[in-house]
Formats: C-alpha cells, sequence, structure tokens
C-alpha cells in the first residue's frame, strides 16, 4: 500500500515508472529506487556502482542486512552478522536512504553508524485520511490489531489483557494460537476487509500495540488514531517516534497525506 501511493504519486509527477523485479531483464540505465528489496543480488548493485547510476535505498524493514525482516532483534549476534560488511558498500553507495520514521532510522544506525553521513529522508506510511476518520458513534473497549503475531508483540498483549480482565480487547488477523489460550476477555476476528477497518476503530476507545522489536512505523496506529482512537504503544512504534504524532489529528493527516509528495522531492533532489 506505501508503494502503491508513492508509484501513483510519481506518475502524477509525469515520471516515466518502470516496475522491475529480480526476475525482470532489465537494461540499467535508469535511477532507480529501490524498495524493500531483500532478492537483488550484490552483483546487480555493484554493476549500477560501476556504471554510475543513482539509487535510492526505500527501506520498509530491516532488509537486506537481516533475514529476519521485522523480527529484528538488536541483540549482539546482529553486530558481527555476515551480511554486515558485504551490504555496508551498496548501502553508503545510495544517492540517498529513506526511513519509515526516526525510530526506523535510529535501528538501522545502531547497526550502521557510517550511515549517518549518507543523505537520507523519513517517510511515513501514507494512510488515506477520507478512509480513516472519527465518525463520532459511542465507543468502548481496546482494539488490536495483527498483535498475536510474535514479533508485534503477542506475549505483551496477552499480558495485558490478563492485567485488565475487565477491559474488552478485540483482537484483529490471524491467530496462531489456540483460541482456550487466549484470557476470557479476549475476543479474535480473523478476517476483516481493509474497508471495514474505519468502522470497527470506531467502535472501540483505545488501539494498543506493544511490539517486540523495533517496527518501521506501523499504518494501524495512524489508522486507528485517525479513526478517533487513543493509542497506546510503547517505545518499539515507529508511528510514535513521529514528533507530528504527539501535536494533534490534523498535523498527523497533514503528515500522512502528504508523505508520497515529499518522498518524490527529496527523491528528485538526490537523483539530479
Amino acid at each position: 500500500m506505501t508503494d502503491r501511493s508513492h508509484i501513483f504519486e510519481g506518475i502524477r509527477r509525469g515520471h516515466d515508472l518502470e516496475l522491475v523485479l529480480p526476475t525482470s531483464r532489465i537494461a540499467l540505465g535508469s535511477p532507480m529506487v529501490i524498495s524493500n528489496a531483500s532478492a537483488f543480488s550484490l552483483e546487480f548493485f555493484q554493476e549500477a556502482q560501476r556504471q554510475g547510476i543513482a539509487y535510492v535505498w526505500f527501506l520498509h524493514d530491516y532488509t537486506p542486512v537481516c533475514k529476519w525482516r521485522l523480527f529484528y532483534p538488536l541483540a549482539e549476534p546482529c553486530f558481527t552478522c555476515y551480511l554486515k560488511p558485504r551490504w555496508l558498500p551498496i548501502l553508503m553507495g545510495a544517492a540517498l536512504i529513506v526511513w519509515l520514521s526516526p525510530l526506523h532510522r535510529e535501528a538501522w544506525l545502531q547497526l550502521y553508524p557510517e550511515l549517518a553521513s549518507r543523505p537520507y529522508h523519513l517517510a511515513p506510511s501514507p494512510v488515506d485520511p477520507n478512509m480513516f476518520r472519527d465518525l463520532g458513534k459511542p465507543r468502548s473497549g481496546v482494539i488490536a490489531v495483527q498483535s498475536l503475531q510474535e514479533f508485534k508483540g503477542r506475549g505483551q498483549v496477552l499480558q495485558w489483557a490478563l492485567e485488565h480482565p475487565s477491559t474488552a480487547l478485540t483482537i484483529v488477523g490471524n491467530n496462531p494460537i489456540p483460541e482456550d489460550d487466549l484470557p476470557p476477555n479476549c475476543t479474535n476476528i480473523p478476517d476483516v476487509p481493509y474497508s471495514e477497518m474505519n468502522a470497527l476503530y470506531n467502535r472501540h476507545e483505545v488501539f494498543l500495540h506493544l511490539p517486540e522489536s523495533p517496527q518501521p512505523f506501523e499504518r494501524t496506529c495512524a489508522e486507528a488514531y485517525l479513526a478517533g482512537c487513543r493509542v497506546m504503544g510503547n517505545a518499539l512504534v515507529g508511528a510514535l517516534s513521529w514528533p507530528f504524532f504527539h501535536e494533534g489529528r490534523e498535523a498527523v493527516t497533514t503528515a500522512l497525506r502528504d508523505s508520497p509528495k515529499r518522498f518524490w522531492e527529496a527523491v528528485e533532489q538526490a537523483c539530479g
């Protein structure tokens, strides 16, 4: 969804965009935006560097330097991983590095302090404010989305439910554990169409998000906030590391709506 928003804005701005997969046969020659790529080879980028082709790294998680992607633990073995020296010259050669939040960049810099010297841009995940808004209806209880995934904070969310037995908690998304293992105040809703999420957020007072590893952004937090929920998160939520997230809904709306425009302004400047 993030890439789609940026692609549409790029086309609107008159860019002749060609979408390329690792299996595509292409002739290098034009500036490139590398978005969340994990399967392009080192040789691909080395050839781009040899030809002097500008490329932008648009990082959505922690690939290509961490095979665990969003499970990125920032543990001691991360700092001696064989992937670290392999990709440093490629990352350092980027015309621009794009991260999704201040926290996302900070987590990367802990592993790669060398990247602090490189041009960068922070681009929050675009969220359509027309799709997520406060409907002014009665609310009650707490909602969490995809939080039964381990890296999304399963342990913390279940512990929170146990510590607040009188508060109803709606958990949305696939449930990898038996229903009987959920605390009695929890209700799991496996599948909700995206078009129905605004109404579901609007039925709840609080959005709960307690991930176990540093999450780049977490668009669900932004969606819920725009839908009128109070967001309860920890220090590992990238969205909450943005100053605008503490300046009110108008500031959040503006930042998320304008993200694709700001993204292309930065890319155009970096690539000439």
